[in-house]
């Protein structure tokens, strides 16, 4: 027997909940949300909500499942179309590119309630991606884990840092290549400079 219909209804209730989440973000913001208003939107009972997720939380979390493969997914499409390893610190454009592309969903975010959440699992997604990129560019940095770290960190603050302005001031007119350009004329001189002394 098939597990496609069971597997398509899963996808559309999940598809209906994180869709429900969203226009409630964008409406009145995180943190006044309840379970109750996303049922009452997404038109699903409270026991199929509670058969997928624990919480509102967990119902966000959720959604940057797909935000990690995204970024992943731009990455590798960025490192094939050069046929060799990303510059220093490009694979990082994926981060901005994706923020740029879904501006409606992370700027409503950051502002009205759930930053501190939001800024935790993005600031994950962003360190994964910086461990992975440095560690394929600077392999001799293993013998120093520590040096290593301190880059990631480093790296994945500055990049935060220009996310959290870019989306709180509507008023910045930079597009997500010119972002990513501040950010590597910033950072690239000093990562590299840093890691291969």
């Amino acid at each position: 027997m098939s597990t496609e219909p069971t597997d398509r209804r899963v996808r559309r209730t999940q598809d209906l909940l994180r869709r429900a989440l969203l226009s409630l973000i964008q409406e009145k913001g995180y943190a006044r949300i309840t379970v109750q208003d996303i049922l009452d939107r997404a038109d699903i009972g409270r026991s199929t909500f509670y058969a997928h997720y624990r919480d509102k939380d967990d119902l966000l979390r959720a959604g940057f499942h797909d935000i990690r493969a995204a970024l992943a997914g731009e990455r590798d499409a960025a490192e094939k179309g050069t046929g060799s390893k990303a510059e220093l610190l490009e694979p990082m454009h994926a981060v901005f590119d994706h923020v740029g592309q879904h501006r409606q969903f992370w700027g409503p975010l950051s502002r009205k309630g759930g930053a501190d959440l939001v800024t935790r699992i993005l600031h994950q997604s962003v360190s994964d991606l910086a461990r992975e990129h440095l560690q394929s560019r600077f392999p001799d940095t293993q013998a120093d884990p520590t040096r290593l770290e301190a880059t990631i960190q480093f790296v994945t603050g500055a990049c935060m840092g220009l996310v959290t302005w870019w989306l709180e001031n509507d008023a910045v007119p930079y597009t997500a290549e010119e972002i990513q350009s501040i950010f590597r004329q910033l950072a690239t001189k000093g990562v590299r400079h840093f890691l291969a002394t």
